[in-house]
């Protein structure tokens, strides 16, 4: 058991996760800082979140490129109800999720059964989720949001991990994250639905023989994609204590970066969540350490496309080995 898990791809990501962060930490004055790490980790948790159920989709052989204009405009529903319609926050909140659930559906019920490539359906909608929040919102900037709902990114847990003044320094949003992570293993790892996915992105043929209802599965992984961003939109908005039409840009690429690192085929049919998760993680400590080397931004942003181009070759080149393939 141990040698088989050694020899995962999981296992290869945590070691090169170790390396990454001991040459930073080793190389880079400063970095070993965990309560810097964890302030950092506020503006990964989103992306995270996204991540989970874009981990379903892309293994499906689908792709969800709407997600930042979904997350843009739920924030523009908190903003305007809040602000301008007088709902309590939550109540806003409330209606946020909903409003990021239905564009999800949207996507899957078009994708699904009008039969239209998830790729074309998202992008469009990624122009039109972008345009209602727009036009929404009038271009404007939605603030004056409450000091308790700003703590849902700003605020702290796990008070026995704290820094040197007794401040706890686990951002919520953080955990929050990772609990999504986990329940997304348990629904690839222990559930029907990873195993009705993986089968839909090997040979989606054989799953319609097999009786899955491949389409209502498809529509049901965008459904909770944007679930998942109404949730993050939350999130977002209380991090940047405001709503604007133009926020999560590239979102979207950053969310199937990680997916991609992470392990799961662009092509469909193999997905791990525990591999997402560690690809997270290796682009976010691999940004976090470069930029306190002092390498510039959109430097940065070159080598963590270099990384997804070597993922995803990696990726084919390994399932073909497995498949006997040359």
């Amino acid at each position: 058991m141990i040698k088989r898990m050694l020899a995962t791809r999981e296992f290869a990501l945590f070691v090169l996760l170790i390396l990454v962060f001991s040459g930073f930490s080793l190389f880079v004055d400063g970095f070993l800082d965990w309560p810097d790490l964890f302030r950092q980790s506020r503006y990964w948790a989103v992306m995270g979140m996204i991540a989970v159920p874009m981990t379903f989709i892309i293994t499906t052989a689908g792709i969800d490129l709407s997600v930042g204009s979904i997350v843009a405009l739920a924030g523009v529903v908190v903003g305007l109800l809040y602000g301008d319609a007088g709902w309590s926050i939550w109540s806003a909140s409330a209606a946020a999720i909903f409003v990021g659930a239905l564009a999800g559906a949207f996507n899957g019920g078009i994708s699904s059964y009008l039969r239209v490539p998830p790729l074309v359906v998202t992008l469009a909608t990624m122009a039109l989720f972008r345009g209602l929040a727009m036009g929404l919102s009038r271009a404007r900037s939605l603030g004056g949001l409450p000091q308790g709902f700003r703590w849902l990114s700003n605020g702290n847990v796990l008070g026995f991990l704290a820094d040197a003044n007794g401040q706890p320094y686990v951002p919520f949003s953080f955990a929050m994250m990772l609990l999504i992570f986990g329940a997304g293993w348990v629904l690839m790892r222990k559930s029907w639905v990873g195993r009705f996915t993986e089968c839909v992105g090997e040979n989606e043929t054989a799953a319609v023989f097999a009786a899955i209802d491949v389409r209502w599965l498809k529509a049901l992984l965008y459904t909770a994609s944007g679930l998942a961003c109404g949730v993050g939109a939350l999130f977002h908005t209380a991090l940047y204590a405001t709503a604007k039409a133009d926020t999560a840009v590239g979102l979207e690429l950053e969310a199937i970066a990680c997916v991609v690192v992470g392990g799961t085929r662009i092509s469909g049919g193999r997905g791990s969540v525990t591999g997402t998760l560690l690809g997270l993680l290796i682009i976010g400590v691999l940004r976090h350490g470069l930029l306190m080397a002092g390498i510039r931004q959109q430097y940065v942003v070159i080598y963590v496309g270099i990384l997804v181009i070597v993922a995803a070759v990696l990726n084919e080149r390994i399932a073909l080995r497995k498949g006997g393939v040359a």
